[in-house]
């Protein structure tokens, strides 16, 4: 008997789409979680579902620096591979955001990119636009277009340098590299990038 129930119990937490992940309404944890399930877990449906509502409550919130976050937790979820694993369904079904395909699936990656960009330039904030532009070049590479990701590349160090320059005592963590210029370097190799 015990046995059934835990049968159950597990079946029932299989079908619940973020089962494992605690419910929360705080929006910054929402797309915490979805990194973790789409990254780690290869859980491609309930991660979608959670950058969702955080972009909602952002939207309801008019909390622009947390629209930004989601805009770009979404399209960094697009070039993911495990949206790839689960092709068949969205080909079949479709994603949250109606206006994307299996596709399409890189070109609406920088759609939210840019709208991400477009909020942390008015916001003056260049740490989040280093990465912003580096996920661009990031979702060019998965794209198999080496001209824009070259591009992206360079504006990532551009805005690298005004930050720095606007915050000399800003500690980043660079997996081993000494600096920023450093680190971009293989990436801009790899894609073939002239200087």
């Amino acid at each position: 008997m015990r046995h059934i129930i835990i049968t159950l119990t597990l079946i029932s937490l299989a079908g619940c789409a973020a089962a494992l992940v605690p419910y929360t309404s705080d929006p910054k944890q929402k797309i915490a979680d979805a990194y973790w399930l789409f990254d780690e877990q290869s859980r491609a449906l309930p991660a979608e579902k959670l950058i969702h509502e955080a972009i909602a409550i952002y939207q309801e919130n008019n909390n622009k620096a947390g629209l930004a976050e989601g805009y770009t937790a979404y399209a960094i979820f697009l070039r993911s591979g495990a949206v790839s694993r689960y092709r068949d369904n969205y080909e079949d079904n479709g994603f949250i955001d109606k206006s994307v395909t299996y596709q399409n699936r890189f070109f609406k990656s920088m759609e939210y990119l840019r709208k991400s960009e477009s909020i942390y330039q008015l916001l003056g904030e260049y740490d989040d636009l280093t990465n912003t532009y580096l996920h661009m070049a990031f979702t060019s590479m998965a794209a198999d277009d080496k001209i824009n990701a070259c591009k992206y590349y360079d504006k990532s160090l551009e805005a690298n340098v005004t930050f720095m320059s606007r915050n000399p005592d800003a500690k980043i963590s660079l997996a081993g590299y000494k600096s920023y210029k450093d680190y971009i370097k293989p990436l801009k190799v790899e894609a073939e990038c002239s200087a």
